[in-house]
């Protein structure tokens, strides 16, 4: 398969014939919110119009060289029948398949405007206060995730490529995953991923960050998003991370960073070669001749700064009236989401702002702001590109923004000059650029000036690098980096499968001796910040209580707690078997206190060396204490902010094997904890003497959800036992709980 490490340009056959050739190996599947082209009335008849846009532009000869297909809603309203619409979409899909969504009737709009762009949307940007959820919301979005998951899975073989794109598609590939294991499923997010901080704030966020785990890629534009995405799930779900993987649900998820490009080309061949540019030229430069221009694109929305834009031209010719009847701004507003009431009140303010600047500044042969609310052609927007001395490229917040690239490919001479916020994604590869802080006016206007002064020679020195960065990195080399990585990602590793309560439930019946053995924390009762705080539920005594009330049962909860919490807790239960201290400490029913496992007494020297440095590292972490045992010490620092937290568990760790190479102690990172303890003591030890004391049992059962349950696992592994692992990490047990709720419904059952 082709890669492209050279530094040299790539062309963009070349970078298509590549990404083909990746994707002909499977069948690829691409999924968007909407397909490339939409249904739209024309008359009484319904057409399919191409849109246009660079995911379509790369996507397509890759889909026509594979064969594959194209999945996403179609834009009509419902009534359409499906196989008339189906004929048009086919009419329209130039050499691939279109496969439409079925998204509900009266739901297609609330799915789009409602969680996906009234809450995602302004969080992911950094406006929380235009955040806006409720309940439907949620349900519509994931009633539409659903809805394309359906879609998908009518047309897949289980093993195909699967490219899901953007914010609206958040859940589908654990929805995905949950009916494949084998296909191989890619996700890229095109608009920031928000700071841990800031996603901390939205609803349903541990759903979200689930739903993108189904992935087997997930890729952004920037180092800087897929930072916070790695401390967005150590903040909220717990799960540590490399710089570009993960370990989760027996799978290695990969990450990435693929800034997307442009295909230019197709817009800069428009300059060298198309009539209807050149046209269009022509007439711009006789229009504005001896003025400087400056160019802005943008959808209309308030992410993109325009407001801000406007009030810094006015002060900037407020400023310096020499301007005056010598720059012009060429304003460019999409219209986007006008239903929503934000998108409409921004339209008003524009429309208010622009009419008295322009009121109070034009003159009869000179007005200072055109603007444009209207999507414009690819032939003009590539002439007003080649015009324009300046690109005015300032959003307050933008996933990448195509428009900064857009205007060095339509510039082969490099004279012109490239203002762009440095809240762009892409600000990351383009710092040849003037950044500015969208957010100073003053900083901008200057930085204004400042370009419109510039000489040719830096003008040159500043754009033709950034040229080329476009030219060679361009939107066929990003989709083939993609399906390159996807395809080089590893096949899910053999993992436990869900536990059938049913078959447990038979097998518990028949047996007429049975030994079970609980983990604790984490398994009988939820984890907490505070370990004082993980007190057993009434329903969980009860439960507990009856079944060592059989005379079948012999019922075991090993824990790492202390033994003093086990008594308090649990020591009430008549013939229940109790291991404290992952079983190095016993009780055992009708005898009286407790002993060590075997008889054994552990040498405790190594505590006094490790007291001090665990108190050193509380108080280099406020939140973080230490929990004396009486054969271990434990550092829990579940109330540390999380990446500290991580970050200095993973030093302590490192301080504690060089301490302790010459004693029999050892550290082990748990679930927000690091623990020093015998390296003899553990679970797998209290299984084996239990088993031995229980007698010939024809049914056995052990659950844990963490590393100190591996031991356990093994030892009741070679006895034949059922074993069962919580969570989502990988472990040796043989089946598997996704949450510790079921574990209620399991007593439930075997109590009938």
């Amino acid at each position: 398969m082709a890669t492209f490490a050279d530094p040299k340009i790539v062309p963009a056959e070349t970078a298509r014939s590549a990404a083909r050739e990746a994707a002909q190996q499977h069948k690829l599947i691409v999924v968007s919110n909407r397909l490339p082209v939409t249904l739209a009335h024309e008359g009484e008849n319904w057409i399919a119009k191409p849109s246009s846009g660079g995911l379509a532009t790369a996507m397509g000869p890759i889909l026509k060289g594979s064969g594959g297909l194209w999945i996403g809603w179609p834009g009509d309203d419902g009534t359409l029948d499906p196989a008339e619409r189906d004929r048009i979409l086919h009419s329209g899909s130039e050499g691939y398949r279109y496969v439409a969504a079925e998204l509900e009737p009266g739901k297609a709009q609330a799915f789009y405007e409602g969680y996906a762009n009234q809450t995602v949307w302004p969080l992911f940007h950094y406006f929380p206060t235009r955040m806006n959820f409720t309940v439907e919301s949620w349900d519509a979005y994931k009633s539409g995730n659903h809805a394309f998951c359906r879609a998908v899975s009518r047309v897949s073989n289980g093993e195909d490529l699967i490219w899901i794109h953007d914010y609206h598609l958040m859940l589908l590939p654990d929805c995905l995953r949950e009916q494949t294991r084998n296909a191989k499923i890619g996700f890229f997010l095109h608009i920031p991923f928000p700071s841990s901080e800031v996603f901390a704030m939205l609803p349903k966020r541990e759903a979200v960050l689930k739903g993108l785990l189904g992935a087997d890629l997930i890729a952004f534009h920037t180092h800087l998003y897929l930072q916070h995405f790695r401390a967005s799930l150590l903040r909220v779900l717990g799960i540590e991370s490399q710089i570009d993987s993960l370990e989760y649900d027996g799978r290695t998820i990969h990450l990435e960073v693929l800034p997307i490009g442009i295909a230019p080309e197709e817009l800069g061949g428009l300059i060298d070669h198309g009539p209807e540019t050149a046209k269009y030229l022509q007439e711009l430069r006789q229009r504005y001749k001896g003025q400087q221009i400056m160019i802005a694109v943008d959808r209309l929305d308030y992410t993109k700064g325009i407001p801000n834009r406007m009030r810094t031209i006015r002060r900037l010719l407020t400023q310096h009236t020499e301007l005056r009847e010598k720059i012009v701004l060429i304003q460019v507003a999409v219209p986007s989401r006008e239903g929503i009431g934000d998108y409409q009140a921004l339209r008003s303010e524009l429309n208010e702002t622009v009419g008295e600047i322009n009121g109070e500044l034009a003159t009869p042969h000179w007005t200072p702001i055109v603007y444009l609310r209207q999507g414009v052609s690819r032939q003009e927007l590539a002439a007003l590109y080649s015009l324009a001395d300046i690109a005015w490229v300032t959003p307050l917040r933008d996933g990448l923004n195509l428009v900064a690239k857009e205007y060095c490919a339509c510039k082969p001479d490099g004279n012109g000059v490239l203002v762009l916020s440095e809240f762009a994604g892409a600000a990351a590869e383009m710092g040849e650029a003037l950044l500015v802080n969208p957010y100073n006016e003053d900083n901008v206007a200057e930085t204004i000036l400042r370009a419109l002064k510039m000489d040719t020679a830096e003008r040159q020195a500043r754009l033709i690098p950034m040229r080329e960065r476009v030219t060679r990195n361009n939107v066929f080399v990003w989709a083939n980096r993609f399906l390159e990585k996807l395809m080089a990602s590893g096949q899910p590793r053999e993992v436990a499968p869900a536990l059938n309560f049913t078959e447990l439930q038979k097998a518990y019946d028949r047996a007429t001796r049975r030994i079970l053995i609980f983990d604790y924390d984490g398994t009988l009762v939820p984890i907490a910040d505070d370990p004082t705080w993980t007190r057993p539920s009434d329903e969980l005594l009860r439960n507990l209580s009856r079944l060592t009330s059989d005379p079948a049962n012999v019922v075991a909860v090993v824990t790492g707690r202390r033994a003093r919490d086990m008594d308090v807790w649990l020591g009430h239960i008549n013939n229940l078997y109790l291991g404290a201290e992952h079983g190095l400490m016993v009780h055992t029913p009708g005898e009286p206190g407790w002993h060590t496992l075997k008889g054994m007494n552990p040498d405790l020297q190594w505590k006094d060396k490790i007291r001090p440095v665990l108190q050193h590292f509380v108080d280099r972490a406020p939140g973080s204490f230490i929990e004396e045992k009486q054969f271990s010490l434990v550092w829990h620092y579940r109330r540390v902010e999380a990446e500290f937290g991580s970050w200095l568990a993973r030093e302590l760790l490192a301080l504690l094997e060089n301490l302790l190479a010459d004693t029999d102690a050892r550290p082990l990172h748990g679930k927000k904890i690091v623990e020093v303890k015998s390296s003899w003591a553990n679970k797998g030890q209290f299984a084996s003497w239990l088993l031995d004391r229980g007698g010939r049992a024809e049914f056995a059962l052990g659950i844990g959800d963490d590393a100190t349950d591996e031991d356990m696992f093994a030892r009741l592994n070679e006895a034949g036992a059922f074993t069962v692992h919580v969570g989502h990490s990988q472990s040796n047990a043989h089946f598997r709980l996704h949450h510790r709720v079921g574990i209620d419904k399991l007593l439930a059952d075997f109590l009938q």
